[in-house]
């Protein structure tokens, strides 16, 4: 074991830890939009129940960690633990996000721009 890493909390497990982290940010993200939004109670309650989440993870991952995350959402709550719920997650490696981030905010166009000069 890493002598850098601390042991994972007695009793849970990896998918335990990353499903109470996924909760806490849900319920950040539920409060923001409530007590920010105008009609933010309506706007969350309208929406609560068909976000689409899309997770990111390191390039190398597959099936395997993969299942495990899904798993990690169903039990955080964020969506049912049927194949309507399991369509609801989606995942992208951390290589496309970051070429995603470059092209949505233009970096890519700028780095063009800057090769051509």
């Amino acid at each position: 074991m890493n002598k850098n890493v601390s042991p994972l909390p007695p009793n849970k497990t990896v998918v335990d830890v990353f499903a109470d982290f996924l909760r806490y940010l849900m319920r950040c993200v539920a409060t923001y939009i409530q007590e920010r939004e105008a009609g933010g109670i309506q706007l969350w309650n309208s929406l609560k129940d068909e976000i689409h989440f899309v997770l990111s993870h390191p390039n190398g991952w597959e099936g395997k960690e993969q299942s495990q995350m899904r798993q990690a959402v169903v039990k955080a709550g964020l969506v049912p633990d049927n194949p309507s719920g399991h369509d609801r997650v989606s995942f992208v490696t951390e290589g496309e996000a970051s070429l995603h981030f470059a092209i949505e905010g233009g970096i890519l166009s700028q780095a063009k721009e800057v090769s051509q000069s």
